[in-house]
């Protein structure tokens, strides 16, 4: 009876099992999916980091109205030294209108959080050049000026901030551009340029309140007149 089950039911020899060519043929299937899965997954992440930042840029661009509405219209100071706490930035005077400094970066940003002397920084630079009187070697910091809302003829067409970085590679201040150079401007210490972060291009916020990203021959180089974006006319 047993020989007649064995014959009814043959034992098997073993499970099937993968030939080295069909397990090379998986593993190449696999690694053709990652190389074309991988690039998609990388760019989705920056386009999420990149709406974040540009979130932040947003925000830190109503402190700045918020400011000015509470200081005659003027937009903030470049920056000054206040003897009680140092040295006081444009992104310092605008704190108080903020929830929390966050908004000073942006997450895309290899720029350091702080600046050469420790102090939190911002990744953003800020048109203090045309917005406000700052000498390029801020020896007028306590006496400079900064100019009002009306003073500008074209809000929209008036960059106020972008993604920045040093315009020096060595710039005492340290890497980030928290004061953003004019195109006809030389690079100097403490000084800033835009931060193509983005896919080649940058957050570009107006005065308006309006945001674009952009490439730097849309909104910085190659404009006539050269700051075209930059003054206030």
């Amino acid at each position: 009876m047993f020989s007649s089950l064995c014959q009814r039911y043959p034992r098997r020899s073993g499970s099937p099992a993968f030939t080295l060519i069909e397990l090379l043929v998986v593993i190449a299937v696999i690694a053709i999916l990652a190389a074309i899965l991988f690039p998609v997954f990388a760019q989705a992440r920056e386009k999420a980091r990149q709406t974040s930042c540009a979130s932040n840029l947003k925000n830190l661009g109503l402190a700045i109205m918020l400011y000015a509405q509470d200081y005659d219209e003027q937009f903030p100071l470049a920056a000054y030294s206040r003897s009680e706490t140092g040295f006081a930035t444009w992104h310092d005077l605008t704190d108080p209108y903020t929830r929390s400094k966050a908004i000073w970066h942006c997450p895309s940003s290899r720029v350091s959080q702080q600046d050469a002397s420790g102090k939190i920084t911002t990744h953003f630079g800020y048109n203090a050049r045309y917005l406000t009187t700052i000498a390029p070697d801020f020896s007028n910091a306590n006496a400079h000026t900064a100019v009002s809302l009306a003073s500008v003829a074209q809000p929209a067409e008036t960059l106020l901030l972008a993604d920045a970085k040093a315009s020096l590679a060595a710039s005492w201040c340290g890497d980030d551009g928290k004061f953003l150079l004019p195109p006809s401007q030389a690079d100097a210490d403490c000084w800033g340029r835009p931060n193509p972060l983005h896919g080649e291009g940058s957050n570009v916020l107006w005065v308006d309140g309006h945001l674009k990203w952009q490439r730097p021959g849309q909104f910085y180089s190659d404009q006539n007149p050269v700051d075209r974006t930059f003054d206030l006319q």
